[in-house]
């Protein structure tokens, strides 16, 4: 925390310039932090949105009422961002000069709420330094126990240790009637928006409209997860970024619910994940895998992956030719999942073939 709090002290404290909503939790933190940023916006409120990691610009992880920061403004703030951290006699991480940078951009902004995402645990994430009012906790599992512990007891404690003194921790979920839909496919994220309703109704108390806060969540759509691509009106790809078993099982209800075949799945992961888990799971709606490689110095290799498709019993082929033409040409959907950065890699390529992924266009690829 030495670090962030530096820097920020070098910048003027500009996390102190609006009010803050942390959002932490194993799964589900992006979507709701969306969710929840796109209710208050609705409400006329100048939101702020700090989320992690980005699918294929860096652009993505700052936005302020729906639109991301221009290449122009984040490309001046990283440079303001290197001095203050030499006049500070620091070297912060990737991450904390992200941070810092969401936070000096929102106070130029005039940014009235920030929606902040923890990016790891919550103790010692460096949103925590913002000191949100509210605290919304999404879910618990067994992710990162290396650096969070072992059991669900101590990653909860290290999830909740990024409230402040006095701050509202909300976690329940309450059945909203009629059912509120969002853009993502699946009673999970369903769940997630009605915990973004009820931190909403805290923020807003009186000010709480419900007509407002459905037609914002019907718009709303969380990329790379249970994302459903469609040509002529025919699906053609399910992207989702589950990458530890808890998602997985997630998705598979997702998959169940919607009662979709067993699907050809293009899958890639990273050496420090439940890699076995993640297939054992979606095993059952997987008809053949097509392990692949992604750019990261984690990442497993073709033929590991392969041998843990082979323990589990699931068929497997070599991927020939490239995830768009295979996506393209196949006569049946594709469920491209296991990592954040294979589904980042198939948004990229698929970015100008899909109305879904309109969004992207222009963007060029940033990796962290």
């Amino acid at each position: 925390m030495h670090n962030i709090r530096a820097l920020c002290k070098a910048l003027g404290k500009p996390q102190k310039s609006f009010e803050n909503i942390h959002i932490v939790g194993t799964n589900g933190k992006g979507s709701t932090a969306l969710y929840l940023a796109n209710i208050l916006q609705a409400h006329g409120i100048k939101t702020g949105l700090f989320t992690s990691p980005h699918l294929v610009n860096l652009r993505e992880r700052i936005k302020l009422d729906g639109k991301m920061i221009s290449q122009r403004d984040i490309n001046s703030i990283l440079m303001r961002i290197e001095q203050a951290a030499k006049i500070a006699n620091i070297k912060p991480s990737y991450f904390e000069t992200i941070t810092a940078a969401a936070f000096l951009w929102f106070k130029e902004k005039k940014v009235q709420v920030a929606v902040l995402e923890a990016g790891l645990g919550g103790r010692l994430d460096c949103t925590k330094i913002a000191g949100g009012s509210i605290v919304a906790l999404t879910s618990i599992g067994l992710d990162h126990t290396e650096i969070l512990g072992g059991t669900k007891e101590k990653i909860l404690r290290e999830k909740l240790g990024i409230a402040k003194k006095g701050a509202t921790i909300i976690t329940k979920r309450k059945r909203i009637s009629p059912p509120i839909a969002v853009g993502n496919y699946g009673k999970i994220y369903v769940r997630n928006a009605e915990l973004s309703w009820a931190v909403a109704k805290q923020f807003l108390a009186n000010s709480f409209n419900e007509n407002l806060a459905r037609v914002a969540l019907e718009k709303s759509l969380w990329h790379g997860r249970m994302e459903m691509l469609f040509k002529n009106g025919k699906l053609k790809a399910i992207l989702d970024g589950a990458h530890n078993p808890a998602a997985a099982k997630e998705l598979a209800k997702c998959l169940k619910e919607k009662k979709i075949a067993p699907l050809p799945c293009i899958f890639a992961s990273l050496t420090d994940k439940d890699t076995f888990n993640v297939l054992k799971a979606l095993k059952p709606h997987i008809s053949i895998c097509y392990p692949a490689q992604v750019e990261n110095s984690r990442a497993r290799s073709v033929e590991e992956l392969s041998d843990i498709c082979k323990k589990l019993k699931i068929k497997t082929m070599p991927l020939a030719g490239s995830i768009k033409n295979y996506i393209l040409k196949s006569k049946s959907p594709v469920l491209v999942t296991g990592s954040l950065y294979l589904v980042g890699k198939a948004i990229f390529v698929l970015r100008n073939e899909f109305s879904e992924l309109a969004e992207f266009r222009g963007l060029s690829e940033s990796g962290d």
